[in-house]
Parts: C-alpha cells; structure tokens; sequence
C-alpha cells in the first residue's frame, strides 16, 4: 500500500467551502505516482504506457481549505492487460472522507491497443495489494 500526505490548496474549494467532487480523482491521480514509476521510472510522456479505462469516487465526508488528509493506495485486482487500483482518503482527525477506485490498462498509444501486463510488473503490483483493513467498501 502506498500512502500519500497532502493537503487542501485554496483552489480545490467551491464556492460553497468545500472541495469540489472533481478534485477527489486529482487527489487519486496524484497519490497513483508511484504506481506510474512502476511503468514508466522516469515518468516521460514520450513513452507513457498506461491508460484509465474506469473511475468510481464515493464521497463520504466533506472537506475544507488547509485541511491535512493522506489518500491510501493499493491494488485490488491485476488481470492479463489491466489492474484495479484503490483509494481511500482520511482526514487529519481519522475520518475516512472518501473511497475511489480506477481500473489502469497498459497501452502502446503508437498502435493504439492494450497491451499485457509482464510478469514483472505483475509482480511488482502484487507488493501493493493490501489497503487499510478499516477502510469503507466502495458502494
């Protein structure tokens, strides 16, 4: 599982105070980096190899401006050419604010096709496959 600590910037709040629900998959997106590292260790978009095929956000809780909060990652299923990867967001108090899910394909994008998982990036994935035993079920 990886975990990442962040915290809410000014911009990602609406004008109702909160965070706006497409921030979430931002915050998913960016706590995903190590998993980009996995395929692409210098992460250049000039051999990128992955594509989102799915995302699932469950909001839970609200959250604030200058809020601390930490987004926990794992890999929930691995399949021939795409994973299932999960996310949960806690809040500085211990309050789970959200609980995501993106299913990650590998992708050649010059022949624009899947492509299978090695071995060794299947194996790298499988060290990542436990979340937080509290963490909410996705509805």
């Amino acid at each position: 599982m990886f975990n990442t600590e962040m915290i809410v910037r000014f911009k990602e709040c609406d004008s109702l105070g909160h965070v706006n629900n497409a921030t979430y998959l931002t915050y998913f997106e960016e706590a995903r980096s190590e998993i980009f590292q996995i395929f692409n260790p210098n992460l250049s978009i000039s051999s990128w190899n992955l594509i989102v095929a799915s995302t699932q956000c469950d909001y839970i809780r609200e959250m604030v401006y200058a809020q601390n909060f930490t987004v926990y990652t794992w890999i929930s299923r691995i399949g021939q050419s795409s994973f299932d990867v999960e996310h949960a967001i806690k809040d500085e108090h211990q309050n789970w604010v959200a609980r995501g899910k993106v299913v990650l394909a590998g992708f050649d994008f010059k022949h624009r096709k899947t492509v299978p998982l090695t071995k060794e990036i299947q194996n790298r994935l499988l060290k990542h496959n436990e979340g937080p035993l509290d963490a909410p079920t996705l509805r």
